[in-house]
Formats: C-alpha cells, sequence, structure tokens
C-alpha cells in the first residue's frame, strides 16, 4: 500500500502540471494557443525519458513562477479598497492553486533531486 502511494504521489506533478498548462491554454472553440502546446509537449517529454537535470528545472520554474503568482495575488488583493465578494472568490480560489502548486513543485524537486 505504501509502495503504490509513493508511486502515485511521484508520478502525480507532471501530470497535474499538464493539466494545469492545458487549463490556462484553452480557447473558446476548442484550440489551444501553439505555446502551450510546446510546453505541454514538453512536460510529457519529461514523463517518458524521466531525465534528472530537466526535472530540477523544470521544478525551479514552477517554484519561481509560483512565487511570482504569489506576488501577483497580494498585488492584485491589495488593489481592492474593501473585503468584498469579488476578494473573496479571488482568495478562495487563487490560496490552494497556489499551495498545491507549491507541493507539486516540492515533489517534482525531492524526486529528481533524491534518485528513488
Amino acid at each position: 500500500m505504501i509502495k503504490i502511494t509513493k508511486y502515485l504521489l511521484f508520478q502525480l506533478p507532471e501530470f497535474y502540471l499538464i493539466t494545469i498548462i492545458l487549463l490556462v491554454g484553452y480557447c473558446s472553440p476548442f484550440s489551444f494557443t501553439p505555446f502551450v502546446i510546446v510546453v505541454a509537449f514538453i512536460i510529457l517529454l519529461q514523463i517518458i525519458f524521466k531525465n534528472r537535470i530537466s526535472g530540477i528545472i523544470l521544478a525551479s520554474l514552477l517554484f519561481l513562477l509560483n512565487l511570482y503568482f504569489l506576488d501577483v495575488l497580494l498585488s492584485e488583493f491589495k488593489e481592492f479598497e474593501a473585503f468584498n465578494m469579488n476578494t473573496e472568490r479571488m482568495l478562495i480560489v487563487g490560496i490552494p492553486l497556489w499551495l498545491s502548486n507549491m507541493s507539486v513543485s516540492g515533489v517534482m524537486f525531492y524526486k529528481y533531486s533524491k534518485r528513488f
């Protein structure tokens, strides 16, 4: 049971990233921006080949992008004059998304920095 959980935990980050990237790049009549397709393909190659160096680079980039995301989230929060429904919705969606992205980044960094 522990080995299955460990296997799923270490396989989840890349699939999560592909899902998030495809959701971000989705355009209305079922089309995707070309940049998003390239990034999803790079992550798919990472799933297939499991290169240690590129895994650490992807985890580090995800970590840095999430720090930027937190900065954007907090600066947008400061722009609201009063705590209203829009502010609450932004925080309810933004904070869990940020936490899940940071945990995925941590798992990826651990996975590729230590060979198991």
